[in-house]
């Protein structure tokens, strides 16, 4: 009985680290934002209403974009292409993420 216990465990915990490591993913709305923040960034200094009204309809795109390759792709898919976002430093290294 005690080992069976630990086997159960031992399976859970293994079953937990491979869904951290392969599954887990952002949110599309914190993909998006951080598209947006790159952005902004390469944009400079000049910051008006109309480029905050740009990177709205931006980030408007980018989530409905992000949920329909979470629909169509997969969870896998999806995390792989938000954790390659999250660590982008550029725009072009972002939109290279597929």
């Amino acid at each position: 009985m005690k080992l069976a216990a630990t086997f159960v465990t031992l399976f859970l915990a293994l079953l937990a680290a491979l869904w951290i490591a392969f599954v887990r993913a952002p949110a599309p709305h914190e993909v998006c934002q951080r598209k947006a923040d790159i952005l902004r960034a390469e944009a400079g200094g000049e910051h008006g209403e109309a480029v905050e009204n740009l990177l709205d309809q931006y980030r408007l795109g980018c989530r409905k974009q992000a949920e329909a390759l979470l629909q169509l792709r997969g969870k896998l898919v999806y995390a792989r292409h938000a954790k390659c976002v999250m660590a982008a430093r550029t725009l072009a290294d972002a939109e290279r993420c597929g």
